[in-house]
C-alpha cells in the first residue's frame, strides 16, 4: 500500500467511523397495560445499515383513584417494561439470544458508564412535564403512587446499546463500531420481544384503582414506539469483522443467611468487558402473576463482591463503597443504590476486557461476596460479554 493509499484510509476513517443516523422510528402501536402483556413486532429489524442501538418509548397516563398505593419500588416507570429480549441467527455463531434484560436494568446500564442515558418525563397533566431524577443515591421512585398526585403521564425512554458503553469520547464511538450489528451477519433473522407489566409493576396498588391511559388523555392506551439507531461506515461497510455483544440478566434468590465468601454465580468463560449485581428486596405483595420487581435496593446487602478464578480475585476488592467510588470516578457518573459494578474497560479501552475465553476447563470462574442475610433478598446478575470482534487470538 503506497502512501497516497494510507492517508486516502485515513481520510476515510476520519470522515466516516462514528457517524450515526440518529434514532428512526421501526414500530409503533398502543399497548393495553390492564394486565401483563407481550409485544412482539412481525417483521425482524431491518438492517440495511449497520445497527448501534434501540430505543423504546413508552407514553401514557395512568390515575390512581380510591387509595394509594400501599408501596411503590424504587425503579418506577422503568419497571413497566419487565423484560427486553432481543435475538436471531448469526452467520458465524448461530442463535443467539443478544439481549435479555429487565426494564429497570437496561434503564439504569448506560448510565453506569455517562452521565446521560436513558430518561423519564412525567407530570399531572400532559402540559406540565417534568424530566425525573435521575437514578441515584437514594434511587427515589419517579411515580409516587398517590390520589392526590394522580392523574400521572409519563414518557419514558429506555435505550439499549448493542455495543460496549465505555463513556464518552470521539475514540469510544470509533471503537463502538467494532460491535455493530452488520447486515452481512444477521441477514433478516434478529428479532425483539417485550414483555410489560399492568399496575403492580410500580409497587403494590392493593385497595388503589388504577388505570392506564392515552398521553393527556383519560381515554385510549398507552403507545410503544421502538427506533433504531444505525451507524455510516461508507466503504467501511462489511469490511470490518464486527463482534457482538451479549447482555443476559440472570435473577438470583436465598441468600438470606449472613455468609462471608459466598458463591452467588457461575461465570461463562468468554470476553468480559462488565459484570453488575443489582441487590434489594423482591417486592411480595400485590403481585400480579409475571410480573416481579424490588420493593427496595440496598448497597448493604454486599460486601467483598469479587470476581474470582480458582480462588483468587481477578481484581481486588476489600470494600464495595470503596469500589463503587472508584468506577463512579473512572466513568465520570453516580451508581444508583443497589447497582455495583466490575469493570474490565475503565480504561475506556474494549481491549482490555477480560479474556474469560483463555481460561482451562477445569477453572473456576464465578462472582462470589459477603453477604447480609435479609428476609426476601433478591439479586440479579449481568455479565456483559463478547464473541469475536477485534480481539486478538489466544495463543
Amino acid at each position: 500500500m503506497n502512501p497516497n493509499e494510507v492517508r486516502s484510509l485515513l481520510e476515510a476513517s476520519g470522515s466516516t467511523l462514528g457517524r450515526f443516523s440518529g434514532p428512526e422510528l421501526f414500530w409503533s402501536q398502543n399497548v393495553d397495560l390492564t394486565n401483563p402483556v407481550v409485544v412482539a413486532p412481525t417483521r425482524p429489524l431491518p438492517l440495511n445499515r449497520p445497527l448501534e442501538s434501540i430505543m423504546v418509548r413508552l407514553r401514557g397516563r395512568v390515575a390512581v383513584t380510591v387509595a394509594n398505593y400501599t408501596a411503590v419500588n424504587p425503579e418506577g416507570f422503568a419497571n413497566l417494561l419487565q423484560l427486553f429480549t432481543l435475538f436471531g441467527t448469526h452467520k458465524d455463531f448461530g442463535n443467539l439470544t443478544t439481549i435479555k434484560m429487565s426494564g429497570a436494568t437496561a434503564y439504569v446500564w448506560q448510565r453506569l458508564f455517562q452521565i446521560n442515558g436513558s430518561e423519564t418525563l412525567t407530570g399531572s397533566t400532559g402540559s406540565t412535564q417534568t424530566r425525573a431524577a435521575d437514578p441515584g443515591r437514594p434511587y427515589t421512585s419517579t411515580f409516587a403512587g398517590t390520589t392526590a398526585g394522580s392523574p400521572y403521564d409519563f414518557d419514558i425512554v429506555w435505550h439499549i446499546p448493542l455495543t460496549p458503553v465505555m463513556g464518552e469520547g470521539q475514540d469510544i464511538k470509533r471503537q463502538s463500531t467494532n460491535f455493530l450489528y452488520q447486515p452481512l451477519h444477521w441477514a433478516d433473522t434478529l428479532q425483539a420481544q417485550l414483555n410489560f407489566a399492568d399496575k403492580s409493576g410500580l409497587g403494590d396498588p392493593t385497595g388503589a384503582t388504577v388505570a392506564f391511559t392515552a398521553f393527556g388523555s383519560g381515554a385510549g392506551n398507552p403507545l410503544l414506539e421502538i427506533h433504531l439507531n444505525y451507524a455510516l461506515l461508507g466503504q467501511f461497510a462489511n469490511r470490518m469483522r464486527s463482534g457482538v455483544v451479549l447482555r443476559s440478566e440472570n435473577v438470583l434468590s436465598g441468600f438470606t443467611s449472613s455468609a462471608t465468601f459466598t458463591q452467588l454465580q457461575l461465570l461463562q468463560k468468554q470476553i468480559t468487558t462488565n459484570v453488575m449485581i443489582k441487590s434489594g428486596v423482591a417486592q411480595t405483595a400485590g403481585l400480579t402473576t409475571g410480573v416481579s420487581g424490588f420493593a427496595s435496593l440496598s448497597d448493604l446487602q454486599l460486601d467483598k463482591t469479587q470476581i474470582i478464578v480458582d480462588n483468587k480475585p481477578v481484581r481486588w476488592n476489600q470494600s464495595n463503597l470503596v469500589s463503587k467510588a472508584y468506577y463512579e470516578r473512572m466513568f465520570n457518573t453516580i451508581h444508583p443504590t443497589g447497582y455495583f459494578l466490575q469493570s474490565f474497560v475503565d480504561g475506556q479501552g474494549a481491549l482490555l476486557a477480560y479474556r474469560g475465553d483463555g481460561l482451562q476447563g477445569g477453572s473456576q470462574f464465578a462472582l462470589f461476596s459477603d453477604v447480609t442475610g435479609v428476609a426476601n433478598a433478591r439479586y440479579s446478575v449481568v455479565q456483559e460479554m463478547v464473541f469475536g470482534g477485534p480481539f486478538p487470538a489466544l495463543r
